[in-house]
């Protein structure tokens, strides 16, 4: 039976069923980052627009799909799995599809599996997936629905929009064959980086990752190094082991990291 959707609390832990078209207030503060509205559109598709986000979901996810709220980010989840790994264990867990986060701060540059979606007011925002199986994998009608489900994550990452604009808010010249072309082979200093946007320093950091043919979530990420000559991208996003990076690398990426961290 399905399951009434957007049923609403801003506990840490609440579930959210997802539908659309009502304005979500109970139990939130004023000017909330994750207050949101819904709208369905001709196809069915769910579009959830937070106060600087907007996501939309497949229709086919409506009724098996709900979303918990903490104060810097939205957990999404298949609802069966959620509801029958929580039986088994004694504690909610499980069924998670993604997250959107928001953070002030670049500490997620270390998390193992996570694309950056733009820049908000006073912040980023930047997705999650999880890197392990997350489906009840004990009941194989339950685990066909959260595999179906999972196929569609990427959709609903390329889809996402921060400020009104898709994806990251990237800025770099598709004539040039590198933004920092010695990063590989010597230790950079500030002043190379002077004059760059956060965003650019991003992709600087993706070039980095690019050379070791690794793949993007983001679709203007992944056509931007897709016009290069030198790219060949064949390792996922979550398959790519950083400690293939040299000294260089590895440094040059902390460097970039602190000059965010300064800027932001």
């Amino acid at each position: 039976m399905k399951r009434k959707c957007l049923k609403a609390s801003l506990a840490a832990a609440a579930a959210l069923c997802l539908a659309a078209c009502f304005t979500f207030a109970a139990g939130a503060e004023e000017g909330n980052r994750w207050d949101y509205t819904t709208e369905k559109d001709a196809e069915g598709n769910i579009t959830i627009h937070f106060s600087e986000a907007s996501v939309t979901l497949p229709a086919s996810w409506s009724g098996n799909c709900a979303m918990s709220i903490n104060s810097d980010s939205v957990d999404f989840f298949h609802i069966d799995s959620r509801d029958l790994w929580t039986q088994e264990l004694g504690y909610a867990n499980g069924g998670n599809l993604f997250s959107i986060c928001y953070t002030q701060t670049l500490d997620y540059l270390d998390l193992p599996s996570f694309e950056t979606l733009g820049n908000g007011a006073d912040g980023i925002y930047y997705a999650t997936t999880p890197t392990d199986v997350q489906g009840y994998y004990d009941n194989d009608q339950v685990m066909a629905e959260f595999t179906d489900m999972s196929d569609d994550v990427q959709w609903v990452l390329d889809n996402i929009q921060i400020n009104g604009s898709s994806g990251s808010t990237v800025e770099i010249s598709s004539s040039s064959d590198y933004i920092l072309p010695q990063s590989s082979t010597e230790y950079l200093d500030e002043s190379d980086l002077t004059g760059m946007s956060a965003d650019q320093v991003q992709m600087a950091i993706n070039e980095i990752y690019a050379r070791h043919h690794r793949k993007f979530v983001l679709q203007d990420v992944q056509a931007y190094f897709d016009s290069k000559s030198w790219y060949d991208g064949y390792v996922e996003a979550d398959e790519f082991d950083t400690r293939v990076m040299n000294q260089y690398e590895a440094a040059n990426i902390n460097l970039m990291v602190e000059y965010m961290e300064k800027i932001s």
